[in-house]
């Protein structure tokens, strides 16, 4: 099989689009990169078609398979395949989240096939990305995979599994049955399907390619299995203990038990929806407010050809993500009084040499608890991230003072483009960092006011008594 020709020959273009130079702000670099590779693939002319098996069939995809190369296609107007078709394609080439996938308009059945062997893959298999053709037997991007893990919930596409502490998201059409109370009872399932590596934009502008989440396609029941463990046996045991006392009142009478019993379904699933809803709220805003920042950062630093800082600062971003998914708190900061904290920042940031965080201190409070302590960590982050990214500053000042009648006061300062609130983007534009801030600032009990003084944008932060 030649499956591999086509992409083979859109590499190049890859690797040129690396090595231009970026303009001011990373954002537009690979919106430009991104948008000149795609001029470029337009013109690529696939002479041959590509062969393989079908392993799966998604609404408008499948993923095809031989050996150690794997596709992805979208179809155009055209009769989809079965899953263990052998067939042969005539592909256009395209771009999806820094990868090369294809589009064809037709295919032909030329036999069928048994699937490949799944490949066992761990949570270090399922974040890897080949930056090379050596490392490509490796890549289980696309290909079919076995993985092992403990179901952990539902999600709207399907259902989600810890495997080795990173969350993967299994889709699928319709949820196993045995799958439904699996956020209750948390069962070690083995699941056999084609994974698929999300990755960020920032692909596009070199080697370094950073997985942003993980899906394993499966068609069905028969794609999963459960393996039973302690865990699991006891939280089954839990449901039937639940079950009996719900049949011991049953005793007391029929109407009773069904009132209560349908209060709790309603109540149980009000709480569901808030729990969810409040935690999607908070990965949403941490999200913003750390790991965008660190790679706002690392493209700068890729722009001034320091790839060995930037490989420090993404790595550090995958650490506070994981930390984000599983809501985890940063005991090293909690160690630390605000000033501290607000200092150690300063010097993580100047240590890049792209621009300069000053501080000056006094007046604020010895101890703020976990939640304040991080709240006002993340208004510092947004703001110094927003200087830089948006008003292009390079020298930002940190000052806090005691304030007269009680409390305290904390000012950020910068020397970039002026502050404009009227024209500023909103939550209506998908711009979500200064209404993050203001929750934060309510959750402080302080007020947050940003705009223009002598020609500096200024962010003022400030508590009562």
């Amino acid at each position: 099989m030649k499956l591999f020709a086509a992409i083979l020959a859109c590499l190049p273009l890859a690797a040129s689009a690396a090595g231009a130079s970026f303009g001011d702000e990373a954002e537009a670099a690979r919106s430009q990169i991104e948008k000149s590779i795609q001029s470029l693939l337009g013109s690529v002319k696939v002479n041959s078609a590509v062969t393989g098996t079908v392993t799966h069939v998604g609404l408008d995809f499948i993923f095809m398979q031989d050996g150690d190369s794997a596709i992805k296609v979208f179809l155009v107007d055209a009769e989809f395949p079965r899953v263990g078709d052998v067939v042969s394609a005539a592909v256009k080439p395209s771009l999806e989240g820094g990868r090369v996938v294809f589009a064809a308009s037709k295919w032909t059945r030329i036999s069928t096939a048994p699937l490949p062997a799944p490949r066992p893959a761990s949570a270090d298999d399922l974040v890897f990305v080949a930056a090379t053709r050596a490392e490509r037997a490796r890549d289980v991007n696309w290909r079919r995979v076995e993985v092992r893990g403990r179901a952990v919930g539902m999600t709207e596409s399907g259902f989600a599994m810890d495997v080795g502490d990173m969350p993967v998201t299994v889709v699928v059409r319709k949820v196993p049955s045995f799958l439904s109370d699996c956020a209750a009872t948390r069962p070690i399932v083995r699941v056999v399907g084609v994974a698929e590596l999300v990755l960020d934009q920032s692909a596009l502008a070199g080697r370094v390619k950073w997985v942003m989440g993980v899906k394993v396609h499966i068609s069905g029941a028969d794609d999963v299995a459960i393996e039973p463990d302690l865990v699991y046996l006891a939280n089954r045991r839990d449901r039937r203990v639940w079950i009996g006392v719900v049949a011991a009142f049953s005793l007391l009478g029929l109407l009773v038990v069904v009132l209560a019993a349908h209060i709790l379904r309603q109540s149980r699933r009000r709480l569901r929806s808030q729990v969810i809803a409040g935690e999607r709220k908070r990965m949403a805003d941490d999200l913003h407010d750390t790991i965008e920042q660190h790679l706002v950062g690392a493209g700068m630093l890729l722009q001034l050809g320091r790839k060995k800082e930037a490989v420090e600062i993404l790595q550090r971003a995958k650490r506070e993500m994981r930390d984000v998914v599983w809501g985890l708190k940063n005991d090293d900061m909690m160690r630390l009084t605000p000033a501290e904290m607000i200092r150690e920042f300063a010097r993580s940031e100047n240590r890049k040499g792209v621009y300069r965080v000053d501080c000056r201190l006094q007046g604020l409070p010895e101890h703020l608890d976990a939640q304040a302590m991080r709240d006002l960590s993340l208004i510092v982050r947004e703001a110094v991230g927003n200087a830089v990214k948006h008003g292009r500053a390079r020298k930002i000042a940190i000052a806090a003072a005691e304030c007269v009648e009680g409390g305290w006061r904390l000012r950020i300062s910068n020397d970039g483009t002026p502050f404009d609130p009227a024209n500023a983007p909103g939550v209506e534009e998908g711009h979500f960092g200064i209404e993050g801030m203001k929750a934060r600032a309510r959750r402080l009990g302080a007020k947050l006011s940003i705009g223009a003084s002598d020609g500096r944008t200024v962010l003022e932060l400030e508590t009562e008594k």
